[in-house]
């Protein structure tokens, strides 16, 4: 029962922070679905999209593998302290057959996906049949969970699409590696988001690995990063206080001096620059 409830909690970390992330690019994520219509709600993640394929601002938020599927229902089994067993594509896959069923949709619209935060042996991906067809995203062409798609948090690029998930890494350099390429405009979207990677990262850094004995619940998670942000503001460099701020938030806590201020220092910099090119346009 630990393992269960712990396992949940996973699935709602995961589910928080891509809920933040993918909210303001129109894509519903669900951290609980009853698969079967009397059958008690499962701990995957779904993502829906309305329309017939992502849009340029949605693929530029959603992992590899998973932006490049024309799926409209995405179903996500994550692992996180748990390995990729057989079992654990199958179950995947007869998630996807049920949901189908009774949502009363075509294969072609949904999409089953293992994301697992530590990386599968070979020898287990050779005998399911699995291929890395681009860096972290595994497909088989093996009968029944051939629609499964395998996405290994540590293989995937530090690119900004996939910072949120690779947060999840088991590796410490991964995850590093996941938080420096966040793409700090979309945190002008959402405060919220801001300080929920800073909670979920500071928890991360500290424990080394989520401890669940401690019920480390989203709401937590976001209190937490909501602290240190208001201390970054109150205490930090003018660089860690304007991190994550759009030029208008930025521009709402200035006063009509110190605004005039700013316009005079761009208007110097802007000329300096005009300048500087025109001296290199003469040698």
């Amino acid at each position: 029962m630990a393992d269960d409830a712990a396992r949940v909690q996973y699935h709602r970390l995961l589910g928080s922070g891509m809920r933040l992330s993918l909210a303001a690019v129109q894509v519903n994520v669900t951290t609980e679905s009853s698969i079967l219509s009397e059958s008690p709600r499962v701990d995957i993640l779904l993502l829906r999209r309305e329309g017939t394929a992502w849009t340029e601002a949605q693929r530029a938020r959603l992992p590899d593998g998973i932006r490049d599927s024309s799926a409209t229902h995405i179903l996500i089994e994550f692992k996180y302290t748990e390995s990729v067993t057989e079992d654990g594509i199958l179950q995947a896959a007869a998630y996807d057959l049920f949901y189908r069923q009774v949502q009363r949709l075509s294969r072609e619209q949904t999409l089953p996906v293992v994301l697992s935060a530590k990386t599968p042996q070979k020898s287990r991906l050779a005998h399911w049949g699995y291929e890395e067809l681009q860096r972290g995203v595994f497909l088989t062409q093996l009968p029944f969970v051939g629609r499964v798609m395998l996405l290994a948090l540590n293989r995937l690029p530090a690119h900004s699409n996939n910072a949120i998930v690779k947060l999840f890494a088991s590796l410490k350099r991964e995850r590093d590696a996941g938080f420096a390429s966040l793409d700090r405009e979309v945190f002008a979207d959402s405060t919220d988001l801001h300080a929920y990677v800073l909670g979920l990262r500071q928890t991360l850094k500290v424990k080394g690995k989520l401890n669940m004995a401690e019920v480390l619940t989203p709401e937590k998670v976001l209190e937490y990063g909501k602290r240190m942000r208001e201390l970054i503001f109150e205490t930090g460099t003018p660089a860690e206080r304007l991190a994550g701020l759009s030029p208008i938030e930025i521009l709402a806590g200035l006063n009509y001096e110190e605004r005039r201020a700013l316009l005079r220092l761009l208007q110097e910099e802007m000329d300096a620059g005009a300048e500087n090119g025109a001296d290199s346009g003469e040698n």
